[in-house]
């Protein structure tokens, strides 16, 4: 039996072999290592916490003052409706004139696109069908449609343009809060 008489002596401690191979250089350089990544680690999160902001929360419905459109829409009751990803934004511009025509317009395709940036949003595209715009819907063709505004709180203002043709005009819209919902009975 030769583990009877003691261990043999060339087999060493695991903790002795363990410590041959980490010399004064290895433990030097893992130890510049772990604090290169945790000072470039405080580094980052100091950068991020003073210099990136996520941009404000504006999703929503905004029902423009009647007083602030331009005068084809002077007669109707219209609502942009923005949805947000972080500083991407869609949304609808329609006339509006019942609860349905609000649940509606929530459902459908955004036709407007555009950016949060650091001055406001900037949305454009081709809205369908403005009614009150006599030459959107007597052709049935899409008002060519671009705003710029900045939020303030609950309230939306900016400049508003219906087709490339036209200068752009003021608006105020006011949001609106989100509808509540219904508890349907079985």
């Amino acid at each position: 039996m030769p583990n009877a008489q003691g261990p043999m002596p060339n087999a060493q401690l695991p903790i002795t072999k363990i410590m041959n191979h980490l010399s004064l250089k290895s433990l030097a350089f893992y130890g510049v290592a772990i604090g290169s990544v945790s000072l470039l680690f405080k580094v980052v999160t100091a950068y991020g916490e003073t210099n990136l902001n996520a941009p404000p929360a504006i999703a929503g419905s905004y029902r423009f003052d009647d007083k602030s459109l331009p005068e084809c829409l002077t007669s109707d009751s219209l609502v942009l409706t923005i949805e947000q990803s972080g500083v991407y934004l869609s949304g609808n511009l329609r006339s509006v004139s019942s609860e349905a025509d609000r649940e509606k317009i929530a459902e459908e395709t955004p036709s407007l696109h555009g950016k949060w940036e650091t001055q406001g949003l900037n949305l454009s595209g081709a809205v369908p069908n403005l009614a009150g715009c006599s030459d959107s819907t007597a052709t049935g063709q899409n008002s060519s449609v671009k705003m710029r505004g900045i939020v303030e709180r609950e309230s939306l203002k900016g400049k508003i343009s219906l087709t490339d043709k036209a200068a752009a005009t003021d608006f105020t819209a006011q949001k609106e809060a989100p509808p509540k919902l219904q508890k349907k009975e079985h």
